[in-house]
């Protein structure tokens, strides 16, 4: 049953008619909502026609998601080195001689030096003069810088001569290489036989052509064997102080060839040496009569044995040579020249020349000396000269 008021009989036609009211105040907004709709889907489908790649809901606003982030490790590479190319430098080897090979003198070469560079052993300098015989012939045992020298190789035997069996009969033919500093008349005299017949034996066009390394045929013991002595020279036989009176080294040992001495040549060089030492106002040495012998004893040692250095065929030094003497001495300085047709002038260019040997000829401290010369027709160098200076 509907409440109504009966008192007031109004109020349900003014409920009525308000509602009536609205309801015709709301109808021209849904006809124009409802219009406004068909032009935006009109609108929306017009849009969807003409863009075939897109989809519908594109047009309108979605819910955009939060991106989850996912961490994606970096990869950190590990450097590679990248190595560095070394350039291997390629090795020009020098080759080995297979004979002797030509050398030209620089500054400051000595025959000492240049045998020692190419390890010639203790006979190099004998080795150099037999491969060179013009050092000997032309230029008396010097080197000259700019000069080309042949080098004989490391282990290079130096010839010895022929010897002569004692029983060989007269006459008899032997071969014979000649060496460094040979003459006719010196090989003639070494096998005592006859230049003549040498000559004819060997068909000589000239006898004073003799070549290094030539073989000779010699008629042997021809001749009765005689001393032939050079002018101003005396045969000797040494005594050497404190040891027996003989030929002999300064071990003692007998001498085995024979020798001669010139004592105008000793007396030369003594007054050159001093001269050479006053121009440098240097004390002038006096002469001793042990350094003399020390010195006598060391140069018929070489010649004998064809040697060119300090130590002698027994291994003794200028040292223990001064010291067998009976000498005591507090410094002492050996010097050696060696060559065929030796002279003291010859000599003493050739030290004075040497850096090494001037030092020695010119030592201050150095107040005596001693001076020997000798030689021999069957010494490969001919003659020596040794000087023994020394401080007592």
């Amino acid at each position: 049953m509907l409440n109504r008021n009966p008192s007031n009989p109004s109020n349900t036609s003014n409920v009525i008619n308000s509602y009536r009211k609205r309801r015709q105040q709301r109808g021209p907004f849904l006809v124009y909502g409802a219009v406004a709709l068909v032009i935006i889907g009109g609108i929306m489908l017009v849009v969807w026609l003409t863009s075939p790649g897109k989809p519908l809901n594109g047009l309108f606003p979605t819910d955009t998601p939060t991106p989850t982030l996912t961490f994606t490790p970096t990869n950190t590479s590990t450097p590679t080195l990248t190595p560095t190319i070394t350039l291997t430098p390629t090795i020009t080897s020098t080759p080995t001689p297979s004979g002797p090979f030509p050398y030209t003198i620089v500054e400051n070469d000595t025959l000492f030096s240049i045998a020692e560079k190419f390890n010639l052993g203790d006979d190099g300098i004998l080795l150099i003069y037999h491969q060179n015989p013009q050092i000997l012939e032309q230029f008396n045992g010097n080197i000259q810088v700019g000069q080309t020298i042949i080098i004989p190789l490391p282990g290079t035997i130096l010839p010895t001569t022929t010897p002569i069996p004692a029983d060989l009969p007269r006459g008899r033919i032997i071969e014979y290489r000649v060496l460094a500093g040979d003459t006719l008349a010196g090989i003639a005299v070494r096998f005592n036989s006859i230049e003549q017949n040498i000559i004819d034996q060997n068909n000589l066009e000239d006898p004073n052509a003799l070549q290094i390394g030539q073989i000779l045929e010699i008629p042997v013991n021809l001749v009765t064997a005689t001393a032939t002595l050079p002018p101003s020279s005396t045969p000797v036989t040494p005594t050497v102080q404190g040891g027996p009176s003989a030929a002999a080294t300064a071990s003692g040992e007998a001498v085995t060839c024979s020798f001669t001495e010139n004592a105008n040549y000793v007396s030369q060089l003594q007054q050159l040496i001093n001269a050479e030492r006053a121009q440098e106002s240097l004390s002038t040495l006096s002469e001793n009569a042990q350094l003399t012998a020390a010195a006598k004893a060391h140069a018929i040692d070489l010649l004998c044995d064809n040697l060119l250095r300090h130590e002698g065929s027994d291994g003794s030094t200028p040292e223990s040579r001064v010291e067998a003497q009976g000498f005591s001495a507090s410094l002492v300085v050996e010097y050696i020249f060696a060559s065929q047709g030796a002279t003291p002038q010859s000599a003493l260019d050739w030290w004075i020349n040497d850096p090494a040997h001037k030092a020695d000829l010119l030592n201050p401290d150095t107040t005596v000396f001693g001076i020997a010369y000798v030689t021999s027709n069957q010494s490969m160098l001919g003659g020596y000269f040794v000087v023994v200076s020394a401080k007592p």
